[in-house]
């Protein structure tokens, strides 16, 4: 189906300064990287600072036993350490609900931003009606593109993510910028252990309409430990998906919306 590329702003008005929350979930025995994710996010700082847009951090340490060495050199606003460890979902949500920025956007532990992409992003207007934008990573290590890449602006109706869902996803699902409000409409990230990232899209998509723009964001970090190389992965993406949908059409009935059909999930 050909696209129309979309306005990403108004063209009526100058861009307004963001306001942009960074929600970061830290694994108390995975912090070693955590220092270069501050860097990154200080140079952003520096950058958009003198454009007037705020940027705000927020770290999660998902448990006890983090090493308080590596948690003091993060320049975060708000390091928060859970009591004990809930997962990634419940960690992300924690920091939503702290986060008092007008967009949130999720910076894992051991990724980077990409400074002169998020820049871009940040200075952009987006109109009203706009509650999420996904935008690109790249590989930390070398640079290119990783798989679900954006080539082109496309904006995406409300609903029209879940009804036109697939596997894989259309985007990286852990690099959309989201209205907190709807975000905390929705109650953020849920509560499953795989692909909670493509439930949390889905359900913003649920709200409004969005914005899927071929500028990169983040640097993804490449690691053996990754969850999509444990075993039993697939069959829990398989279970994830069957929760999504059930999820979805309970919503979908009560808005007298006709069900979806969640997709034979790809392996990665």
């Amino acid at each position: 189906m050909t696209r129309t590329p979309p306005k990403t702003h108004s063209e009526n008005h100058s861009p307004e300064p963001l306001q942009i929350s960074l929600i970061t979930a830290a694994h108390p025995q995975r912090l070693d990287h955590l220092p270069d994710t501050s860097r990154s996010i200080e140079e952003v700082r520096r950058r958009l600072n003198r454009t007037g847009t705020a940027v705000e951090w927020i770290v999660v340490v998902d448990g006890p036993g983090a090493d308080q060495g590596l948690v003091s050199q993060v320049k975060a606003d708000r390091v928060h350490q859970l009591p004990i460890a809930q997962g990634v979902s419940a960690a992300r949500n924690h920091g939503l609900a702290m986060s008092r920025g007008e967009w949130v956007f999720p910076v894992d532990a051991d990724d980077m931003l990409d400074a002169n992409g998020f820049e871009s992003l940040a200075t952009q207007a987006f109109d009203k009606d706009i509650v999420w934008v996904a935008t690109n990573r790249l590989w930390l290590d070398d640079r290119s593109h990783t798989p679900r890449w954006i080539n082109d602006i496309r904006r995406w109706r409300q609903f029209e993510l879940e009804e036109e869902w697939t596997s894989p996803f259309p985007f990286h699902p852990n690099n959309m910028m989201v209205r907190r409000n709807a975000a905390l409409a929705h109650f953020g990230w849920p509560g499953l252990g795989v692909n909670e990232d493509v439930g949390y899209c889905l359900l913003a998509s649920a709200v409004g309409a969005g914005l899927s723009l071929p500028i990169s964001t983040l640097l993804y970090r490449r690691w053996e430990g990754q969850t999509i190389r444990t075993k039993g992965y697939h069959e829990a993406k398989v279970h994830a998906f069957q929760t999504m949908e059930a999820v979805i059409n309970a919503r979908r009935l009560q808005a007298g919306l006709p069900p979806i059909k969640a997709p034979s999930p790809s392996p990665l």
